[in-house]
């Protein structure tokens, strides 16, 4: 039979520290990926809530008391989440209301960007209400129409 000594005892405890060591390092950085995986994928169904519902309501977009539906849902659960109002689940609450910011911030977003492509001037006031529909470009353009547009080119860049 094989003589164990301390040493191999001293040994072989220091390889199974070791390896729990490492376990543990696993399994943090696997927790860590997970809650990432859960932050994103709320984030992005309340995003995809917003858009959904800013869609559905047409032109004006859904509106609460006068606000934005996906701004007063991304405040709301913004505070009930910093109020701890879900207890130990209140981060899914900042989660979700994040995601409804993003929808309010991206839906402005577009409406300037909108609105810069139609004037050709880029402007952060008086955007639009809601989300305006797409602009369908079909055919060629007439020559009177390229005088007007350029007309409206030059007094805009006069002014």
């Amino acid at each position: 039979m094989a003589n164990i000594g301390p040493e191999h005892i001293s040994y072989m405890a220091k390889r199974i520290n070791s390896a729990e060591g490492r376990l543990a390092q696993l399994r943090h950085r696997f927790e860590k990926g997970l809650q990432k995986g859960v932050r994103t994928a709320e984030v992005a169904a309340a995003g995809l809530i917003g858009g959904v519902i800013q869609g559905h309501a047409g032109e004006e977009g859904s509106h609460i008391f006068h606000v934005p539906t996906d701004l007063g849902l991304g405040l709301a659960l913004n505070v009930l989440g910093f109020f701890r109002a879900a207890g130990d689940y209140s981060e899914h609450l900042h989660n979700l209301g994040d995601g409804f910011l993003t929808s309010f911030t991206s839906s402005v977003g577009f409406g300037w960007g909108n609105t810069w492509r139609a004037t050709g001037k880029f402007s952060f006031g008086g955007g639009p209400k809601g989300l305006p529909a797409a602009t369908k470009a079909a055919g060629e353009i007439s020559p009177a129409e390229m005088a007007n547009i350029v007309s409206r080119v030059r007094a805009a860049t006069a002014g």
